[in-house]
């Protein structure tokens, strides 16, 4: 009986695994350089690989930026489960906590987000996508406490988790500016926000977690 021959991989694997190389080695150089500091062809010197081929995935850097971030969301896949199961409150301190080693991917973050606010950057409809999903996500487990008894804010869950959201970029913007502590500053905002009843405040419905993956929220979540 003949031994049956290896599956071969198709194109559409090979171009997989060569984007997710781009991204990790774009993680790596904008961690190290900063979003304006590194390149795309730094990226491809470091892969050995034409800068043409890089740009075949990812014809511009801010769309590079933005898969690399989605990236970073998607290493923290568990964060709704911790958030049902710890609360909404700690799971994002941990996250916060968290993004402190990670400097310079919220800095990316942070600059082009503001960058794609103009409606004719490349990078527009992304972010407005992302503010889209993480709002719904963050609403949803706002309703979940609520009905948990963990926390008693009042109001529309969609509206608290827009004013979570936006105060935590705040936040960030801050701290990279000034060093402001992001953590204790969250957790004054959140308290304020969303009102953890007695037995929940400070975190106690589960202490702030680590994630195992990204600011996120990652960068939010």
């Amino acid at each position: 009986m003949s031994e049956t021959a290896p599956a071969r991989r198709g194109p559409y694997a090979k171009s997989a695994e060569r984007r997710l190389e781009i991204i990790e080695s774009a993680t790596a150089v904008f961690s190290e350089h900063g979003y304006r500091g590194g390149s795309l062809r730094q990226i491809a010197k470091q892969l050995d690989l034409g800068l043409t081929t890089v740009m075949h995935h990812f014809p511009t850097k801010v769309s590079l930026l933005a898969a690399v971030l989605e990236q970073e969301d998607a290493a923290d896949a568990d964060f709704d489960d911790r958030a049902r199961r710890d609360g909404l409150i700690p799971t994002i301190l941990g996250t916060v906590e968290r993004n402190l080693g990670r400097r310079e991917l919220v800095r990316m973050f942070s600059i082009v987000s503001a960058e794609a606010t103009f409606p004719g950057h490349e990078a527009h409809d992304w972010l407005r996508r992302r503010y889209a999903q993480v709002t719904a996500d963050y609403a949803r487990l706002i309703a979940h406490d609520r009905d948990a008894g963990r926390i008693r804010a009042d109001g529309d869950e969609l509206t608290l988790a827009g004013l979570v959201i936006t105060g935590w970029e705040g936040i960030q913007v801050r701290w990279l500016a000034d060093d402001t502590d992001p953590v204790a500053a969250m957790h004054a905002m959140l308290t304020k926000i969303l009102q953890p009843t007695a037995e929940n405040h400070e975190g106690r419905a589960g202490p702030p977690s680590t994630p195992s993956g990204t600011f996120d929220d990652s960068l939010h979540n």
